[in-house]
């Protein structure tokens, strides 16, 4: 038996590092896609192929506690952690002990802070759990991916493994998630080629806040308030040229409130505005900053913008919203 799944990427709409400080934030699902096949294997060992992360062919091999590398490169080792401990979890479930072998395919750079960690996550636990015949809901699937980025991360909000499950639209504070009506967005998603740490900006931001809240703490409640409009946005019967305009100007307020904060850069700033001049409607950091992605809001625009980005410097991703989350594309029997 053979079973496909798939998860999609994430980005942050808006109110990433506000979040941090018990501000809501609005996540969504995008159409960039890791592709995770189980099967069983005779040799009664965990098996990971990764063919495609973006990065050259990986084979792994587990074996009670040593682990056999035939091919290697640097940020391998993280992902197959996730994806070993998303196994680990099904089995514990389940109470089987079986060979299996999991290959991964994806479309979404490691390390841009497009939740690629927790897609593969998601993705091996929906598609091993349904090859050992456990029946696992979505949201199910979702708090297991949550636990995994938990095992391999020490700490997680949770927000990742949830958008990448269930898909569509998230609004989320203090722990809890809020499903939102799906608006259609063509967005452009325009990747730096490099990655600032989370940890790091998350310090960093602390600092300014410890040192100045009476300059900091406004910006983090204005912050909290564009998410807020968003959200009013979102629900509102506004027809999509409306919607988008006003989404825009807050993506583009959103921005300059994280570039106060310090977290954007040269790289991510000017695949801003290079975005902006070519006919978005808005642009900002999807993030954490320090590097990673932006994305911009392109409705009728979108060949323009990503032709922007790439003479910008940036890796250019025309995509959409996905409606759905993990999704079991194919089984063989």
């Amino acid at each position: 038996m053979r079973v496909l799944a798939s998860a999609p990427a994430k980005i942050i709409l808006f109110g990433e590092h506000s979040v941090v400080y018990g501000k809501p934030a609005i996540a969504a699902a995008i159409d960039l896609r890791t592709y995770v096949r189980a099967e069983f294997n005779k040799n009664g060992r965990i098996r990971i192929e990764a063919k495609d992360i973006r990065t050259p062919g990986l084979t792994v091999s587990f074996s009670e506690d040593q682990i056999y590398f035939e091919t290697d490169y640097g940020k391998a080792a993280e992902v197959l952690s996730y994806v070993r401990e998303a196994i680990n979890l099904v089995m514990e479930e389940t109470g089987k002990q079986k060979g299996v072998t999991v290959s991964i395919t994806s479309q979404i750079p490691v390390g841009a802070g497009l939740g690629s960690s927790a897609a593969v996550a998601v993705a091996t636990i929906g598609a091993v759990s349904k090859l050992l015949d456990l029946e696992l809901s979505n949201a199910e699937i979702a708090k297991l991916g949550h636990k995994v980025e938990l095992l391999v991360q020490g700490a997680s909000s949770g927000i990742d493994p949830t958008v990448s499950a269930v898909g569509g639209f998230l609004y989320y504070q203090n722990g809890s998630f809020e499903s939102l009506p799906v608006v259609e967005l063509p967005i452009v998603v325009g990747y730096t080629g490099s990655s600032g740490s989370t940890k790091e900006l998350v310090t960093k931001v602390r600092k300014s806040f410890n040192e100045m809240p009476e300059i900091i703490d406004p910006i983090l409640s204005s912050m909290g308030k564009v998410v807020e409009k968003a959200r009013e946005i979102i629900l509102a019967e506004y027809n999509k040229e409306i919607k988008f305009e006003l989404l825009g100007r807050l993506m583009n307020i959103n921005h300059g409130l994280l570039d106060a904060l310090g977290v954007s850069t040269k790289s991510l700033s000017d695949l801003v505005y290079a975005s902006r001049e070519a006919g978005a409607l808005g642009a900002k950091i999807t993030g954490a900053g320090g590097g990673g992605c932006m994305y911009t809001l392109a409705p009728g625009k979108q060949s323009e913008v990503a032709t922007a980005i790439k003479i910008a410097g940036g890796m250019p991703m025309v995509t959409k919203i996905s409606r759905e989350g993990l999704r079991i594309e194919d089984i063989v029997q």
